[in-house]
C-alpha cells in the first residue's frame, strides 16, 4: 500500500558533547528520534491505537534532568492529549524511566478516542523539561504522524427487514372423534351408545360433508376397535374384529337415515385384540393403589398371558382394575376427517377489491398481502387489518418490514412496538425488525441485543455493520459473506482482501461503491482507478469530493483530485 501518512523520525546526528546544563536539552531537541507503529495510523472501533518508540542519543540526556513526553493528537483547532511518559537522568532520585549518558529509548502504547475531525490530524509529542521543580516547555512539539485512515466509517446501515409467513391453506382439514363402548364379551352396538352426543356430532359432521355443504369433502372415516386385555387372545381377536364390523354397520345405517351413503373405500376398519397400550395409559393416569406395581409388571413382561396372570395375582388391585379400567378398553374409536376447500385467490381478491376485508380471516389477509398484491398501499391496509382486528403480531410485523424498506423509521417503530404488544416479542422476525429500527435510530447496542440469536439470515446484515463499527473485521466478513453488498466489500478491504473486494464492487454502482473502488485503487497504487472512480462517486454524491480531500487513503493523490 502506498504510504499515505507517515511517522517522522527526526535525527540530525549525534551531539558532539554532553550538554553542560539540562536547559540545553531543549536546544538539541532535533536529536530525539520518534517512530510510530503502525506507520499508517488507522481508526478502528472508535479508537486510534499506536505505539511510540522514542530514542535519545548518547550524551544527550543530562544526569539531573527530568523530561515529560506528552503524546498529543491535534485536529481542527483542538487537541487530545494522551498519558505523559516521564523520564529522568541518572542522578535523579525518583522512580521514572532512566535514560543514561549512553543514550536509551522507551516505547509507549497509545489509545485515543476517535472523532471524524481527526481524519485531518497530526500525532505529536510535546516535551517539557523539569529542572528543580520548574517546567520548561520545548519550543516545538515533535511530529510523529500525519492524518488518520478511518475507512471503517464508510460502513452504511443496510436494512434487511423480515416478514412473517402466513399459514394459509388451500384446503383445511377438520376432524371429529367419537367412541362406542361395548359390554364384556359382546360386539353388539347398543342404541344408548349411538345416541351419545359425540356420536351424533360425528354423524352430522360426516353427513354435512357428504351432502356437499361449504365445499366439504370426506377424506377418511376410520374405525379402530379394541378388546380389553383379559380373557384369551383368540377370544379378544374375534371380539375386536366383530366390534369393528358392527360399528361400521351401525354408522352406515345411521347415516342412511340422513339420506347419505358412505362408499366402501372411504371407511378403514382396524382392530386390536388386546389393548395393552390403552391399559397402560389409563393406569398411568389413574389414582389406583399399587398402580406402580402393575406398571412394573407391564415393563417386565411382554407375553400377554404372563401379564394377565401376574396382574390377576395382585388380587386386591385387580378388582378395581376390572371395574374401572377394563370397561373403558372395550370400545370402537370413530375418527372422521373432512377436507374443506378454502377461498380461491380470485375469491380473496374479489373481497379485497370490494373493500370487504371484514369477510377475511387473519390468514387470508396475510396471504393476500404476502402473495396477491404488490401495491404497497393495499398491503398496508391488509397488514393493518390483520393486526388490529385479530391482534395478530404478524400483521404489525409485516407492516414494520414495509416501513423499514422505505427507511420510515418512526412508522416502523410504531408497527414493531404494536407487534411486540400483540405477543410477538420472542418472534425472530419481530426481533430482527426491532433491531433495524434501533440501528436506524443510532442505538447500536439495542440493535445488537435484538439481532443476536434470531437465527435468521436477515439479521446478518445488521450484525455485520455493527461488527465493522466495533472493529471486529473478521467477524464482519463472516456475517456479510455472499451478500454482494457495499458492507461486504468494505469488510473485505478492512481484512486486506483488496482483489476480492474489487470483485464484489464490480457489480455495484452506488456512490459509496465507486468511492470504495477508488480506495481499492489507492491500495493497489493505481492512479487511474482512484481518479476515475472518485469522479463517478462525485457525480452521484457531490459531498464525497470534500471527503476525499481529507481521506488519508488518498493522500498520495490529493493534488490530482479535482
Amino acid at each position: 500500500m502506498k504510504r499515505r501518512f507517515y511517522c517522522l523520525a527526526v535525527s540530525l546526528g549525534i551531539l558532539a558533547a554532553s550538554c553542560s546544563s539540562p536547559e540545553k536539552m531543549k536546544d538539541a531537541a532535533d536529536q530525539i528520534k520518534v517512530k510510530c507503529t503502525p506507520e499508517v495510523l488507522e481508526a478502528r472501533g472508535g479508537t486510534i491505537q499506536a505505539k511510540l518508540t522514542v530514542a535519545f542519543p548518547g550524551k544527550y540526556f543530562h544526569p539531573d534532568a527530568i523530561l515529560e513526553m506528552l503524546p498529543v493528537i491535534k485536529y481542527a483547532g483542538a487537541e487530545l492529549a494522551g498519558t505523559a511518559k516521564v523520564l529522568q537522568g541518572e542522578k535523579v532520585k525518583d522512580n521514572n524511566t532512566v535514560i543514561t549518558q549512553k543514550g536509551g529509548e522507551y516505547t509507549q502504547e497509545l489509545t485515543f478516542n476517535f472523532v471524524d475531525e481527526m481524519k485531518v490530524a497530526t500525532l505529536e509529542v510535546r516535551p517539557t523539561l523539569i529542572v528543580k521543580g520548574q517546567r520548561l516547555p520545548f519550543p516545538n512539539d515533535i511530529k510523529a504522524a500525519d492524518g488518520v485512515i478511518a475507512t471503517y466509517k464508510l460502513a452504511e446501515v443496510e436494512v434487511a427487514p423480515a416478514t412473517s409467513d402466513d399459514s394459509y391453506l388451500k384446503t383445511i382439514e377438520e376432524s371429529k372423534e367419537a367412541e362406542i363402548k361395548f359390554i364384556i364379551n359382546q360386539a353388539i352396538v347398543r342404541n344408548s351408545e349411538l345416541n351419545k352426543s359425540d356420536v351424533k356430532a360425528l354423524e352430522k359432521f360426516v353427513a354435512d360433508a357428504l351432502k356437499g355443504k361449504t365445499k366439504q369433502t370426506v377424506k377418511e372415516l376410520k374405525i379402530s376397535s379394541y378388546a380389553s386385555p383379559d380373557g384369551t387372545e383368540a377370544l379378544n381377536e374375534k371380539l375386536s374384529t366383530n366390534r369393528g364390523k358392527s360399528s361400521n354397520e351401525a354408522l352406515r345405517n345411521h347415516l342412511k337415515k340422513s339420506k347419505v351413503s358412505v362408499a366402501k373405500n372411504l371407511v378403514t376398519v382396524e382392530s386390536t385384540a388386546e389393548d395393552w397400550e390403552g391399559f397402560k395409559e389409563l393406569m398411568s393416569a389413574s389414582d389406583i393403589q399399587d398402580k406402580e406395581l402393575v406398571l412394573r409388571v407391564l415393563s417386565m413382561h411382554s407375553d400377554p398371558a404372563v401379564r394377565e396372570r401376574e396382574i390377576k395375582n395382585i388380587s386386591a388391585v385387580y378388582k378395581v382394575i376390572a371395574d374401572q379400567i377394563l370397561p373403558e378398553l372395550r370400545r370402537s374409536k370413530l375418527l372422521a376427517t373432512v377436507e374443506i376447500a378454502n377461498l380461491t385467490d380470485a375469491e380473496i381478491k374479489a373481497r379485497v377489491d370490494a373493500g370487504e376485508l371484514n369477510k377475511l380471516d387473519a390468514e387470508q389477509l396475510l396471504y393476500a398481502a404476502n402473495n396477491l398484491y404488490t401495491d404497497e398501499a393495499v398491503k398496508v391496509k391488509l397488514y393493518r387489518e390483520a393486526g388490529e382486528k385479530y391482534s395478530d403480531y404478524r400483521g404489525y410485523n409485516n407492516l414494520s418490514a414495509l416501513y423499514l424498506a422505505q427507511k420510515k423509521t418512526n412508522d416502523a417503530k410504531s408497527a414493531v412496538d404494536a407487534a411486540v404488544a400483540a405477543n410477538g416479542s420472542s418472534d425472530a422476525q419481530v426481533k430482527n425488525n426491532a433491531g433495524y429500527v434501533a440501528l436506524l435510530q443510532g442505538n447500536a447496542a439495542e440493535a445488537e441485543k435484538q439481532l443476536v440469536g434470531t437465527g435468521i439470515d436477515e439479521s446478518k446484515a445488521g450484525l455485520g455493520y455493527i461488527a465493522i463499527a466495533k472493529g471486529e473485521y473478521a467477524q464482519a466478513l463472516t456475517l456479510l459473506k455472499g451478500s454482494k453488498s457495499v458492507n461486504e466489500a468494505l469488510a473485505l478491504l478492512l481484512n486486506g482482501k483488496v482483489d476480492e473486494a474489487t470483485a464484489v464492487l464490480a457489480g455495484l454502482n452506488s456512490a459509496k461503491a465507486y468511492y470504495l473502488k477508488a480506495v481499492a485503487g489507492a491500495r493497489k497504487k493505481s492512479e487511474s482507478d482512484v481518479l476515475d472512480n472518485l469522479n463517478k462517486a462525485f457525480e452521484l454524491d457531490a459531498t464525497l469530493r470534500d471527503a476525499s480531500k481529507k481521506d488519508a487513503e488518498f493522500a498520495a493523490f490529493w493534488g490530482k483530485i479535482q
